[in-house]
């Protein structure tokens, strides 16, 4: 408690021993808007793969987990019931909720992440080029051909999108979108 010491000044602790002896009560209040820590994970993640896409697999994947996380978290911001009283008209056949659909498939594939055996069969041309490629190319789970960096790009902008909807639709006007939060804190001395 480094500040509160520097407060009460050391020179004046150490010659009044009664006052080093006393006690301080603390409060400290921290409000975290967890959707906004999720969306900032999202928005480096995807900055490092878009530094060096090649090999980026990883920090695409990362980025599209935080992007859905963003949203979910979100919608649990601002509850379930006033969700279904913001008489928001949604298009799941069009862009932003088609992609909320498809990121929350992706985040759900993930999140319950189970095994399984990929397999498949095709004839190929002997003369065929293709047949280096295709036999160098992995085998991929719907997850995995989701992973691309322009869906994590097309995720965070229909996530964007959404969550400014619903905000606004909601008529929150006491909350800056995609802030952080706060935390304050105060020391009293006990008498």
């Amino acid at each position: 408690m480094r500040g509160l010491r520097e407060c009460l000044s050391n020179q004046y602790i150490e010659k009044d021993n009664n006052l080093a002896k006393r006690k301080v009560k603390v409060v400290k209040t921290r409000q975290i808007n967890t959707y906004a820590e999720m969306w900032r994970v999202s928005y480096w993640a995807m900055r490092q793969a878009e530094k060096e896409v090649k090999g980026s697999f990883f920090q695409i994947m990362a980025s599209l987990i935080f992007t859905a996380f963003t949203l979910e978290a979100y919608l649990n911001h601002i509850g379930r019931h006033i969700f279904e009283k913001l008489k928001v008209e949604k298009d799941n056949s069009i862009r932003p909720f088609q992609t909320a659909k498809k990121l929350f498939d992706f985040r759900n594939d993930v999140a319950h992440g189970k095994t399984i055996l990929l397999k498949n069969e095709e004839q190929i041309s002997i003369a065929s080029e293709d047949i280096s490629n295709y036999m160098h190319k992995f085998l991929e789970t719907d997850w995995e051909e989701y992973s691309t960096l322009d869906n994590a790009k097309r995720a965070r902008e229909d996530v964007e999108k959404i969550i400014t909807i619903f905000h606004n639709s909601a008529g929150i006007t006491d909350d800056i979108l995609f802030f952080g939060g706060m935390e304050s804190g105060s020391a009293t001395l006990v008498q």
